[in-house]
């Protein structure tokens, strides 16, 4: 399972209307209750590369195992998020936009160079998520070359380490989308599609879950229960094909 989050914040920050992710939002108290909840019933978190080279050799993705992402690149991941996982031993890859880094003007509302270094010191995984976040299904093809390539170009630049893996902004991918991001270099990339279980030929739309801070609507019943997962995979499966085909 890989989960996938956005914001943690604390309630009172929270911002009004839904817009920036903001509807996926956890407390950092509920974060941590999640993660601890995780751990107690016995699920093991790995690092996103560890699963994707299980997955490239063949391996099914393990259905106790669980990989930490962030998109966007929020300030408040470093704030609130990057303590808490560090202080339970727990890995994260973060998906990151580049277009500020590139210009050189710091966004207050996104990390900069000095907090996506300190994630890159402490062993942390910084993913590519584009230069402005756009639909890439809806940009031309050359334009869409330029964010998802540029953005791994601009991140490995800044930062000096390599760049594998990337999100599709908004979850927006199409066959076209996929196959650009492959030819750009990286390894894998993540979808907001599931739950279903990720093997080899989900690797440039790996599959991720949103779970409750509470773990206990019937939503987070049925995306950790293996049995619930086999049966509702054609679901999955339908929406990946209009995805593809779109």
């Amino acid at each position: 399972m890989i989960l996938l989050y956005h914001h943690v914040a604390p309630l009172g920050s929270i911002s009004a209307g839904g817009s920036g992710g903001w509807r996926f939002t956890h407390s950092p108290e509920a974060f941590e209750r999640q993660l601890v909840e995780l751990q107690r019933r016995r699920y093991h978190f790995i690092s996103l590369a560890e699963l994707v080279s299980e997955l490239s050799r063949g391996k099914p993705e393990c259905q106790d195992s669980v990989a930490v992402t962030f998109d966007d690149g929020w300030m408040d991941n470093y704030q609130f998020a990057f303590p808490v996982i560090r202080r339970l031993g727990i890995t994260a890859t973060f998906f990151v936009v580049s277009d500020h880094l590139r210009q050189g003007a710091g966004d207050p509302k996104r990390m900069g160079l000095a907090e996506l270094r300190h994630l890159v010191q402490e062993g942390f995984t910084v993913g590519a998520h584009t230069r402005t976040h756009p639909d890439l299904t809806r940009i031309p093809e050359e334009a869409a070359w330029e964010e998802i390539a540029g953005c791994k170009a601009d991140v490995e630049r800044a930062l000096g380490v390599a760049v594998e893996f990337f999100a599709y902004p908004g979850g927006a991918f199409n066959r076209c989308v996929a196959r650009l991001t492959r030819e750009a270099g990286y390894k894998a990339a993540c979808c907001i599609l599931g739950p279903k279980q990720n093997d080899a030929s989900s690797l440039f739309w790996l599959f991720r879950d949103l779970l409750t801070p509470g773990l206990n609507t019937l939503g987070d019943h049925y995306r950790m229960s293996l049995v619930a997962r086999k049966l509702l995979a054609f679901r999955v499966n339908r929406r990946l094909r209009a995805k593809l085909e779109s």
